[in-house]
């Protein structure tokens, strides 16, 4: 029995690396933005896969008969991601176990394979039916315990041995019910901790409130836009924005109605510009738009554009009443009116300054004077 659950638990070592690369390889790939069907095609595979590996590590019980966990990978995707997938990866493991030698062995485990995947659709859309509860250990639990009676019943036809399916059993029992719930664990705790980090990375570049750029995020493609503009000779625009007399809005209407306003602006910003321009908030009422291998009198249009949108668009402040508000916009473009790249950011300032000091509610786009 030790000789079994040794090898056993070898085969769940296996088995909970595997799931672990193959779960950072499908976040790096970004899979669960594709399409569906790359989806279903990626991951049945892989499941296939994974249980093909698993059988190469199985224990050799007769000369025909091998044992091993290959039907967790089909459990965990039904239970994480979706039916279609399994059944590819079910249909896979079938054909694999062929690979090994066409015998009785391999149709009792085609056998197996089919009863399991029709029994573990069956558990998953009577938990979802019925709402029962959904801690996925528990839901695991169910699923294990039917494989078991199920490999139980078809191991005995196979093995005539009974002592030697008196270790086989108890081991495979124990192991089994360890490996499937030690893999919901892994799966769990990594798809948490994916989550976590993908949410940390987009909270340390997307300003909290309006969705846009932060300034961090600001900075880092702005740096590599004046990088690229510079060594291919691109002109690069930037358009400086803030709203006029903002602090009368928090003053009379309050800072949650001021932050309703903050959101509708950057709504406004986005449909304004181009699918490939980058809106940021820079802070407080300080938006920006850095708008890549944009002429100047292009970037003056899209300014103007943006501010006749503010102008005429009503700002709701209660649900009967709305606010008027208008913007200053001020313009750089390299190398048009800027010579420098580390100068477009200054320029656009003081042409947004000679706005607000020119009566507010206009583009500036030549602090010199147009």
């Amino acid at each position: 029995m030790l000789s079994l659950l040794s090898d056993l638990f070898i085969n769940l070592c296996v088995l909970v690396a595997l799931i672990f690369i193959y779960l950072q390889l499908r976040w790096k790939i970004k899979l669960e933005e594709k399409s569906s069907i790359s989806s279903i095609i990626i991951d049945g595979f892989a499941g296939g896969i994974l249980g093909y590996i698993l059988m190469n590590f199985s224990i050799q019980v007769t000369s025909e008969t091998i044992v091993d966990l290959r039907f967790i990978p089909v459990m965990l995707i039904i239970l994480f991601i979706g039916i279609p997938h399994a059944i590819i990866s079910a249909f896979l493991i079938i054909l694999s176990r062929f690979i090994f030698g066409v015998t009785v062995s391999a149709v009792a485990a085609m056998i197996l394979m089919v009863i399991l995947i029709i029994g573990f659709i069956f558990i998953n859309r009577i938990y979802k039916k019925y709402k029962f509860d959904p801690n996925s250990y528990k839901h695991s639990l169910f699923m294990i315990i039917f494989s078991n009676i199920v490999f139980c019943i078809i191991i005995s036809f196979l093995v005539e041995d009974m002592e030697l399916l008196k270790s086989l059993i108890p081991s495979y029992w124990i192991i089994s019910i360890i490996g499937g719930l030690t893999s919901v664990f892994f799966v769990e705790y990594i798809r948490k901790t994916q989550y976590l980090l993908m949410k940390y990375e987009k909270e340390s570049t997307t300003d909290f409130l309006t969705g846009l750029n932060n300034v961090r995020q600001f900075d880092a493609i702005w740096n590599s836009l004046t990088s690229n503009a510079t060594s291919k000779n691109e002109r690069l625009s930037l358009l400086i924005i803030d709203i006029d007399h903002f602090k009368q809005v928090n003053d009379t209407f309050g800072h949650p109605i001021g932050d309703m306003i903050l959101i509708e602006l950057g709504k406004i910003l986005k449909s304004s510009t181009r699918s490939f321009d980058v809106v940021s908030r820079n802070g407080g009422e300080e938006f920006s738009v850095i708008l890549p291998d944009c002429p100047h009198h292009l970037a003056k249009e899209i300014a103007e554009r943006i501010r006749k949108a503010v102008e005429i668009h009503n700002f709701h402040v209660s649900p009967k009443e709305t606010v008027k508000l208008t913007i200053s916009i001020g313009v750089a473009t390299y190398p048009e009116t800027v010579s420098d790249t580390n100068q477009i950011v200054d320029m656009a300032d003081e042409c947004l300054y000679k706005a607000k000091r020119s009566g507010r509610n206009r583009v500036c786009a030549n602090y010199d004077g147009e």
